[in-house]
């Protein structure tokens, strides 16, 4: 992820950019503080296996089934023409 501040003179405001996503911030030292934590969390350890292998229900995951990629296609095809 690119991160990085840019200043705007014409608004006064200082921007973060993160690739397409951006927020402004009204002094040098709050964009700042947002980058420093923003980038401890991006670089924290993150063990997405564990999350993903618990179940909030025991019940629920030995009844489930097997995700049906065409049904989710057609879901998303579904909800992108409402």
């Amino acid at each position: 992820m690119n991160i990085y501040i840019e200043k705007d003179p014409v608004q006064n405001l200082w921007w973060v950019r993160m690739n397409q996503w951006a927020a402004n911030f009204h002094s040098l030292a709050e964009a700042e503080s947002f980058v420093e934590r923003l980038s401890s969390r991006i670089n924290a350890p993150h063990s997405l296996g564990a999350i993903g292998n618990n179940s909030l229900s025991p019940t629920l995951a030995s009844n489930s089934q097997p995700l049906d990629q065409q049904a989710v296609s057609d879901s998303v095809k579904t909800l992108s023409h409402a």
